[in-house]
C-alpha cells in the first residue's frame, strides 16, 4: 500500500532532525527537481510566521494533510521558502552522504 511507503519515507526524513538533506523528484510537469532541505526548519518557520493561527487555518492544514498523504511539506534552503514534495514521485534522498533510491 502506498500510504505505508509514504510513512516509511516520512520516518526516514524525520530521523534527520535539523540536518540538511537533498532530495530529487519529478515535478507535476515531469521536470526533475533537486532541493536541499532542512526538515526541521519548516515547522519552526511556520510558528515564527504567525504565533496565533486561526482555527480555520489549523483545520485547513489538517484537511489538506488527510486528503494528500503523498505530499510532504519541507523548507527549501536555496529558495528560503516552503515547498511541497510529492512522495509518489520522489526518486532519491541523500542523508549524511548515503543515497537512498526510491524508484520502483
Amino acid at each position: 500500500m502506498k500510504t505505508a511507503r509514504f510513512n516509511q519515507i516520512r520516518a526516514l526524513i524525520e530521523t534527520t532532525g535539523s540536518r540538511f538533506i537533498s532530495v530529487e523528484f519529478r515535478k507535476k510537469d515531469g521536470t526533475l527537481r533537486r532541493m536541499l532541505v532542512n526538515p526541521a526548519k519548516l515547522p519552526a518557520e511556520m510558528r515564527a510566521d504567525n504565533g496565533n493561527k486561526s482555527e480555520s487555518h489549523v483545520r485547513g492544514a489538517q484537511t489538506r494533510k488527510a486528503q494528500n498523504p503523498n505530499l510532504l511539506n519541507v523548507w527549501d534552503h536555496h529558495k528560503d521558502a516552503p515547498r511541497s514534495i510529492n512522495l509518489a514521485t520522489l526518486d532519491r534522498i541523500r542523508i549524511d552522504g548515503v543515497e537512498y533510491r526510491l524508484t520502483a
